[in-house]
């Protein structure tokens, strides 16, 4: 995901332009994370579903537990909880219509003047 800005291109890192663009919902208080706090479910477009602990910063998937470079899962879990904004400068038309769903949190959306609009 990118977009021009003053005559240059800003860039997110590829698991983040995923995290935000991908079909995923995110779930918490249900099924095995039901009373676990900062525990959440992330089941992709393709019906995997993986456990993410906000509180250890992991995930169960293969990347986060072989790169340790946080996957999109977890990325997904901070943007639709509102925990990391979204740049201001991000399409917002390219965003996944059901980030924030399902979760007590609503996503962040950064303003140009680098406020937050909730």
């Amino acid at each position: 995901m990118s977009i021009q800005t003053s005559g240059r291109q800003r860039t997110l890192d590829e698991r983040d332009a995923r995290a935000l663009t991908e079909v995923m919902t995110v779930e918490e208080d249900v099924g095995r994370v039901r009373g676990c706090e900062d525990m959440y479910l992330v089941t992709t477009g393709s019906g995997s579903t993986y456990l993410v602990d906000m509180r250890q910063q992991a995930c169960e998937c293969w990347d986060d537990t072989v790169r340790g470079a946080g996957c999109k899962h977890r990325r997904r879990v901070a943007f639709a909880t509102g925990r990391r904004p979204i740049p201001a400068w991000a399409d917002r038309s390219a965003i996944d219509d059901g980030l924030g769903d399902h979760v007590d949190g609503e996503p962040d959306y950064e303003h140009f003047d680098s406020g937050v609009d909730r």
